[in-house]
């Protein structure tokens, strides 16, 4: 009696070990949007503990702003075509909250008009969150490591990550950090990485500070692989648009291995606002590297808009038209590099 009570609690106790380890592991999930057009609907319906989940979408969909939900377990989620297209152009859709869950806009899915945090998006109160993941392989209109603030709240994250793929292209801008509008508005991002293999007008590593809104970085870390284009312009920090907003990041570096028209070690201001790279910004140009104008400095267009920038580091091995030992001024606007070094190439 006693073995066969033995044994039977080793069975119950294997019983409910298995049980729980079923209901602990993660599993994978679909969502098809053939017959349901409204994606923030069939988001809410995802089982908990949901792990990967892949949105196979169609150029119907209906929502114009995605918040994908915390509290369903989700460890990644991933845009994709349905099956029976080769691309999908999601014209309604215009901004997409990762908030903190790493996001995938997979190849052959266009979203030109919208905007893609990796962050949390809020208009009250504060959201922190300790990392933040995006990975553009489609197309995007723009992207931020971060997240979005408006109404005075604020939006948080430690580390962000943002990769631009091969098959990726962004229309307008990548941000490393988040994107504050408005007075009072704040976002930061204690750390933020860039990685580029495709093609973006503009990237910056820092975030974005807009109409009176308040952005902040302590390292910004910008790298773009051989092979990848910048047409218009690299800043290895952050930005500011209107009167009243402050973008600050503390340091600052960029690496340069692709194809960048203008190269800034420092940050754009414009339309009256202001930005402050604190420390050291370095921008290293390697032998695959090409660039018309590397700046040591910053961009500052507009009345009233002023960057400045302590120390401008510039180390150039690849092939560069011209070499700029300030910053770039426009429509009077002001920039200032306080100190500038130049270093020689060294492989």
């Amino acid at each position: 009696m006693k073995l066969f009570s033995k044994l039977f609690n080793s069975a119950v106790f294997l019983y409910y070990l298995l049980v729980l380890t079923a209901f602990s592991v993660s599993s994978d999930y679909d969502i098809f949007v053939n017959e349901n057009k409204n994606l923030a609907e069939q988001l809410e319906m995802i089982p908990p503990e949901a792990g990967i989940v892949t949105l196979f979408v169609t150029s119907d969909v209906v929502d114009r702003e995605l918040s994908l939900p915390f509290d369903r377990g989700i460890t990644q989620l991933k845009i994709v075509p349905a099956e029976e297209f080769s691309t999908v152009s999601l014209q309604e859709l215009e901004r997409i909250c990762a908030n903190g869950i790493p996001l995938i806009v997979g190849s052959g899915v266009i979203l030109e008009n919208a905007s893609v945090y990796g962050g949390s998006c809020t208009d009250g109160g504060e959201v922190t969150l300790q990392t933040s993941s995006v990975t553009i392989e489609g197309a995007v209109g723009f992207v931020f490591g971060g997240g979005f603030a408006e109404n005075g709240a604020g939006s948080f994250v430690d580390e962000s990550s943002v990769t631009l793929t091969k098959t990726g292209l962004v229309y307008f801008e990548i941000f490393g950090g988040g994107h504050a509008y408005g007075s009072g508005s704040r976002v930061s991002a204690k750390n933020t990485t860039l990685k580029i293999y495709g093609t973006s007008d503009y990237v910056l590593g820092g975030g974005f500070a807009e109409d009176g809104g308040y952005s902040e970085c302590e390292n910004t870390y910008v790298e773009t692989a051989e092979g990848s284009s910048i047409p218009v312009a690299l800043f290895t920090g952050g930005s500011a648009s209107g009167e009243g907003s402050l973008s600050i990041v503390e340091s600052a570096k960029g690496i340069v291995a692709g194809k960048a028209n203008w190269a800034f070690s420092g940050d754009f201001a414009f339309g009256g606002g202001k930005t402050e790279l604190k420390l050291a910004s370095r921008l290293e140009i390697l032998s695959t590297g090409e660039s018309e104008i590397a700046y040591m400095g910053s961009f500052a267009s507009d009345e009233g808009s002023e960057a400045i920038v302590n120390t401008a580091e510039l180390m150039n091995c690849g092939d560069v038209s011209r070499i700029v030992q300030e910053g770039q001024a426009a429509d009077n606007g002001k920039t200032v590099t306080t100190v500038k070094a130049l270093f020689p190439c060294v492989p």
